[in-house]
């Protein structure tokens, strides 16, 4: 087998490679990182009332005049739904570029196997011509599982994203609702709480809310698509005006 195929097999390995790390860091990242800036204060006069959060929190503990609570991370990222969703998306993404590069690359190999043999019956200068025509075609492939790459990190970064700013947002204005002036994290990778009392874990309460705001989200895209669909059917006639 040529060396540049084995090049190009490589290097397809390693974007992989790369994947499966990113994946194993996705959440510790995001999660972790969102808790890391969720140590925000508030004062109490600034409860917001209209905020549609869980209830109030009986959890949290003042101390020293501060309300502090603390989430457990690694719950979050089991059980929140949408998170679930994140690592459902990126692992079906992930499967459909490996699909991909597998064809191409097995596409790739049949030509190099089918050069080998028949390499002895052909002209020296054709022998060259089907090397170089090889090599470009090798040099394409990479490029290419380059590209892919690319196009997962940057669907990794954007879901990454928006799981942050969702739990950020929803702990923000569940810290306000609450009169929560800290909100620290627990994990078991990496945790600003070594210890707390249980009084002071407010996880449940949030993920409550994070699944609730979650499912009323997607609750609401149905209806707006069925809406659309009522708003088309409805261009030719009207049933419901009198």
């Amino acid at each position: 087998m040529p060396e540049f195929f084995f090049k190009m097999f490589f290097s397809v390995k390693r974007i992989f490679m790369m994947r499966r790390l990113l994946m194993v860091a996705l959440v510790a990242t995001v999660l972790y990182g969102c808790g890391g800036n969720n140590n925000q204060t508030s004062d109490n006069n600034k409860t917001n009332n209209n905020t549609e959060t869980a209830g109030t929190s009986n959890s949290a503990s003042a101390t020293g005049g501060l309300k502090i609570a603390y989430v457990n991370i690694d719950t979050l990222q089991s059980q929140y739904e949408f998170a679930k969703r994140v690592r459902k998306d990126l692992k079906q993404k992930e499967n459909e570029v490996r699909a991909d590069l597998s064809s191409r690359g097995q596409n790739f190999q049949n030509q190099v196997a089918s050069f080998q043999r028949t390499a002895g019956t052909m002209t020296l200068n054709n022998v060259e011509k089907t090397k170089k025509s090889l090599a470009a075609r090798q040099q394409e492939l990479e490029a290419y599982g380059r590209v892919r790459q690319r196009e997962l990190l940057s669907e990794t970064d954007k879901m990454s994203q928006k799981l942050r700013e969702n739990i950020n947002d929803f702990l923000t204005r569940y810290a306000e609702k609450n009169g929560i002036d800290l909100i620290l994290t627990k994990s078991a990778v990496s945790s600003s709480v070594l210890y707390g009392k249980s009084n002071m874990d407010v996880t449940m309460e949030i993920l409550k809310g994070l699944n609730k705001e979650y499912i009323d989200g997607k609750a609401g895209d149905i209806k707006n698509d069925q809406k659309e669909g009522e708003k088309k059917d409805s261009t030719k006639t009207d049933s419901t005006k009198k």
